[in-house]
């Protein structure tokens, strides 16, 4: 019996011959997903073709037209398509994220299927011989700007969680030697959105990290806090942060992931998952009792006593962790920043716009008349709020 799991497959992974002709290749893709390659590499006057005349077409015109799409690219497509091109366009030992080989397809350069029962990606020969002319896939100009722009975006969406495309496009100029043209800088964020699961772009113009759960959210709020700054970043820590699968582990969270690993059956792997989607669920906004839940996902706490010290140790990671809220800055930063504006100016505290400093004594939010949690004996307005 078929599963649907088998037709996936078996659609995502159609029989191949190797080598691949363009029309080979094209010909065992629906007409939307032609239709996919011509609107990505802008290629006009074809829509009015049927499926077999757009292979025919297409077979021509993506060789011309593929310098539309590789002059956005960074080093890791460039180098991909190299290293294969190299291999007479065979990969036969495919990895990569199903989006990214939907990516090269509905470009018309690179197509997954089976040969011989095995999963592997073919560049059609007509590429390959391109490439050993050295007529395709050179090392562009601007590849290694592309690739800085990126990484910065990535670093950026880390700590700030969602920007518009202004904003952005102003953060990374505010970063970066290179020359930036904004339609340079709207390509390659567009394309880059396409090929890495991390970057999402929508139609009103709002990049956002993937876990970021609400944007829209993300943008209202800073919004309303007009007076406070994006908390600065340096280009090392922008860079450093948009590597992949990049992971900010501070001492609180160290912390928590050492105790998780000494207390219960749990390997350092899923202990640092735990950490990571709790950082997460801070990130996006969520209370404590939010947190505790997707903590408790993945250990149980049976006794009052495993409670409080789950516990103890999520308010500090939760304090010290960088938010996206309250445009990157950890509460606990925020806090000492505008204790020490206050303090400076003279005036008593600023302004609204802290972040929700938790309580360690008794886990809760600390509210503006409360007494301080520094224990200094003033009320939390009069001091670090």
């Amino acid at each position: 019996m078929t599963t649907k799991q088998d037709k996936f497959t078996e659609k995502f992974w159609p029989q191949l011959q190797y080598p691949l002709s363009f029309k080979d290749a094209l010909s065992t893709l629906s007409k939307q997903q032609l239709t996919n390659i011509r609107l990505n590499l802008q290629i006009s006057n074809l829509s009015s073709l049927n499926k077999q005349g757009l292979v025919e077409k297409l077979s021509e015109k993506i060789p011309e037209n593929l310098s539309s799409i590789t002059s956005s690219w960074d080093h890791d497509r460039l180098r991909l398509v190299q290293k294969i091109a190299k291999n007479d366009g065979l990969w036969d030992k495919p990895l990569l994220e199903m989006q990214q080989y939907e990516y090269f397809r509905e470009r018309g350069i690179l197509f997954p299927g089976m040969v011989n029962g095995n999963k592997v990606v073919i560049m059609p020969s007509e590429l390959v011989e391109l490439f050993q002319a050295g007529d395709l896939f050179a090392d562009h100009p601007n590849v290694s700007r592309n690739t800085e722009w990126i990484r910065l975006t990535r670093g950026l969406l880390f700590y700030y969680g969602a920007l518009t495309t202004e904003e952005l496009s102003h953060l990374v100029i505010s970063h970066t030697d290179h020359k930036l043209a904004p339609l340079d800088m709207n390509n390659i964020t567009l394309e880059a959105s396409h090929y890495y699961e991390e970057i999402v772009l929508d139609e009103n113009d709002i990049v956002w990290d993937s876990r970021v759960i609400d944007p829209q959210a993300i943008i209202k709020e800073r919004s309303l806090r007009h007076d406070l700054d994006f908390c600065p970043f340096t280009k090392q820590q922008l860079l450093k942060a948009g590597e992949k699968e990049f992971v900010e582990r501070n001492s609180h969270y160290m912390n928590l992931v050492r105790y998780v690993i000494h207390h219960y059956e749990i390997d350092r792997e899923d202990a640092e998952l735990m950490a990571e989607a709790c950082v997460d669920a801070t990130k996006n906004g969520n209370s404590l009792a939010q947190v505790l839940e997707v903590a408790q996902e993945f250990i149980e706490l049976p006794t009052l006593e495993t409670l409080n010290a789950v516990t103890d140790l999520l308010v500090k990671l939760m304090n010290s962790t960088k938010q996206w809220l309250i445009k990157g800055y950890a509460p606990e930063e925020l806090s000492a920043k505008r204790a020490s504006a206050s303090m400076l100016l003279n005036q008593g505290p600023a302004r609204s716009s802290q972040a929700d400093v938790i309580s360690i004594q008794n886990k809760k939010k600390v509210g503006r008349n409360d007494p301080c949690p520094c224990n200094s004996g003033k009320k939390f307005k009069k001091c670090c709020g």
